[in-house]
This record gives structure tokens, C-alpha cells and sequence, in this order.
């Protein structure tokens, strides 16, 4: 089994160099973003690592009706090299534990450069093992046909995390029969649709009900301000509701003043709030609307106290809906953070702001899966009451997963 790394600026450049080299049969074993940077790139530019393996032996693609289950089992000269590497390192202590009762010493200098050789030479095997123990746990999965090669490399494109992609993926060569699963429009319809399940629906408003509260939170930046007008204005000009907007964002500079504009202009009622028992007067008293939109102050999820302090406010408003407010442009790893932060809040829904701004939108399958929560809206731009739809699963899924002109757009 020979194992390479490609590299290229995206995952397809990647995969392309590959299959130039590996041919069809190669199997990635983890596809992951690397920065590389230079004296005149201080700050580094980002490119795909894809891992490949390929057997020596061709592998015949086929059908999930007659695949048969490879064991899970590593390579002869992977273990020999680790073998070997484990003597070596032996042998090494035995020749230092000798030399240290000898009066003649090999400098110390030179030792420690053999060490770090043979420690470089044992990380670089022991990465290997790493990504083919990744790939081992996926080993009962046939070979891919071309179709469901395109559909995994759709998903890593847009970022979305290897496991789920590789779940889905064999998900839907587990589905589909026939010769459907070599044809790339069936699969890209089952990839939709199995994107679109991954999504809970959203709990169904109960109509009729007067003083019912929404309020919105999350860190800095992420447009709550813009979405809650927004949703003031659907409510009132769209559905025909009477609502009420409270504003608990006391710290910003102007966002007061951007409330009341729009308020004064929509003729909207609008409370600005300053402690949680001012925040309980205004439920109190907007309590005959049938809608109340809250706005709060972002806070950062690495303001613990912060968070805390903002926890008053909801609790003292007792919402039906908390709306946890995350831009299309954080990182997985940053959508994780402000979730897990803002937890103690106990948000019933998300939203997503700045859609059109985000590169990839693959984090989104992620949060879901981690979150359990309902997406509530997405949000694509600053105008009110525009830009901004229902976040249903069907609509989610196509923003994560691209098929035929919208892939190339």
C-alpha cells in the first residue's frame, strides 16, 4: 500500500492531483486545511490536504449488493517500519546507558540530533497509522462509485466535518439500488434529502396567544439588531400582528437610536430597558400585544460574567422562543465555542445572519448535529424587512449541498 499527501488550493484541485496519480482506486484517508507561509507570506495562505492510499492490487468497484467486507487490517510495511523504528530507539538507550559508564563519550551534541531524527521519523509514521486507523473505522464502506465520489467531494468542499460526509455518503449507497447509484442526479437527490432529515422541523406556533416573547441573543457582530427589526416587520406588514419591540442593548453607541428610527417609522411601540426589573415592567406592559420582539446586547463568549449578567434579563422576560443569533462566516470551532458559551441561556432555536457573506456553509450540518436545535432564519443581507427567509431543511440543505449550475456559480 503506497500513502501520499496532495495538496491543492481547494479540495478538488487536491482530489484531481490524486486520481492523476493514484488513479480511481486510491482511498482518502483524511482531507484536512493546512496554512503555508513565507517571508513574504507572514500570514500564510490556506490549501486542502487530502491523504491518499492506493493498493497495489486493483479493488473492482461494486454494487452494495455484492461488495464484499474487507477486513480491517494495516499495512505489512507500515508495522515493519514501526517495528524497525521501536529497535532502533531500543538499541539507541541500550549504546547511551553503556556509553554513560565509559570515560569516552560521544559529544552530546551529536546525540541529541540522532535522537530527533528518529523522533521526527517515528512521528511521521505514527501520523500515518493515525489516518489510516481514521480510515479503518470506515473500512466496511465499498468503493465509491464516480457519482458518490462527486457527492463526498461537494460536501468536503463546502467544509462539511469527513465523519458526517462519509455517513452520508454511505448512507446513500446503502439506499439507492440499481443502477441509479451511478447516476449523479439520483444521488444528488438522496444527498438533499438526507441533508434536509439531519434538520429537526420547527415546533408550531400556537396562534391566537397575546404577549408571546421572542428574544434574540449571541456575541458581537452578528446583525441581532437588523433581524429583529425585521422580524417586528414581517410580524406587523406580513402576518398582520400587533407587536412590541424592547431593547436591552444599552452599551453599544447607537443602537438605541437605530431602533427607535426604525420603530418611529414602522409605528412600532419600543421600551428601552436597562435592568431586569425594567425588563419585566415592559413585558408587563406590552403584555396585550401579540407579539413581543426583544433585542439584548452582544457579549462575547469568552465574557463568562458577561453572559451571566445578560441571563438576568432573559429570565426576568420568561421568553417562549430564544433565538441564539451565529454569522455564516464563524468557524466551526468558533460556532462550537459561542454554543457551548451561551448554553446557559437556553436557546430553543438559531438563527444564521450573513449568508451571503460566508464561503462555505458545511459548519451549519455540524451545529445541527451537536445542538439538536430547530434553525429558525437565515438572514442574507441588511434590508428590512427583506433578506431574510424561513430556515427550513430543504432550504439548508441546498445552501450546503450545490447540484449542477449552482455548483459552478
Amino acid at each position: 500500500m503506497r500513502i501520499k499527501k496532495f495538496i491543492g488550493s481547494t479540495a478538488k484541485e487536491a482530489t484531481d492531483k490524486m486520481r492523476q496519480e493514484f488513479g480511481d482506486d486510491a482511498v482518502v484517508l483524511n482531507t484536512r486545511r493546512i496554512t503555508k507561509g513565507g517571508l513574504l507570506r507572514p500570514g500564510g495562505t490556506e490549501y486542502v490536504e487530502v491523504t491518499a492510499a492506493y493498493d497495489e492490487e486493483p479493488i473492482k468497484v461494486q454494487h452494495r449488493a455484492s461488495a464484499p467486507s474487507r477486513p480491517a487490517s494495516l499495512p505489512d510495511d507500515m508495522l515493519g517500519n514501526l517495528r524497525q523504528l521501536t529497535s532502533r530507539f531500543e538499541e539507541k538507550r541500550r549504546t547511551e546507558v553503556g556509553r554513560a559508564d565509559s570515560p569516552i563519550s560521544i559529544p552530546h551534541a551529536v546525540a541529541s540530533a540522532e535522537n530527533e531524527a528518529l523522533k521526527q521519523e517515528l512521528s511521521e509514521v505514527k501520523s500515518a497509522l493515525g489516518e489510516i486507523a481514521q480510515h479503518l473505522k470506515h473500512s466496511k464502506m465499498p468503493v465509491l462509485t464516480e457519482a458518490l465520489q462527486n457527492a463526498y467531494s461537494a460536501l468536503v468542499e463546502n467544509e462539511v466535518e469527513e465523519e458526517i460526509a462519509l455517513e452520508i455518503v454511505q448512507a446513500c449507497h446503502n439506499k439507492i439500488s440499481g443502477n441509479q447509484i451511478d447516476e449523479q442526479s439520483a444521488v444528488d437527490g438522496y444527498m438533499l434529502n438526507s441533508i434536509a432529515r439531519r434538520f429537526p422541523e420547527a415546533p408550531v406556533r400556537r396562534l391566537g396567544r397575546k404577549g408571546y416573547v421572542v428574544a434574540l441573543v449571541g456575541p458581537t457582530g452578528v446583525g441581532k439588531t437588523t433581524t429583529v427589526a425585521k422580524l417586528a416587520s414581517i410580524g406587523k406588514l406580513v402576518r398582520g400582528e400587533s407587536v412590541a419591540l424592547i431593547t436591552a442593548d444599552t452599551y453599544r453607541i447607537g443602537a438605541i437610536d437605530q431602533l427607535k428610527a426604525f420603530a418611529d417609522i414602522a409605528s412600532i411601540p419600543l421600551s428601552v430597558v436597562y435592568t431586569p426589573d425594567e425588563m419585566i415592567a415592559a413585558i408587563r406592559k406590552f403584555s396585550n400585544y401579540d407579539t413581543i420582539y426583544i433585542d439584548t446586547v452582544g457579549r462575547s463568549q469568552k465574557s463568562a460574567d458577561k453572559i451571566i449578567e445578560l441571563g438576568r434579563f432573559i429570565d426576568a422576560a420568561d421568553p417562549n422562543e430564544v433565538h441564539l443569533v451565529l454569522s455564516a462566516n464563524f468557524s466551526l470551532s468558533t460556532v462550537r465555542d459561542i454554543y457551548k458559551k451561551f448554553r446557559s441561556l437556553k436557546p430553543n432555536r438559531l438563527i444564521v445572519t450573513k449568508t451571503d457573506e460566508a464561503v462555505s456553509l458545511g459548519m451549519l450540518l455540524s451545529l445541527a448535529q451537536d445542538s439538536r436545535l430547530t434553525f429558525s432564519f437565515v438572514t442574507d443581507g441588511q434590508s428590512v424587512p427583506d433578506d431574510i427567509e424561513p430556515a427550513n431543511g430543504d432550504k439548508l440543505a441546498r445552501m450546503i449541498y450545490k447540484v449542477g449550475a449552482e455548483a459552478n456559480a
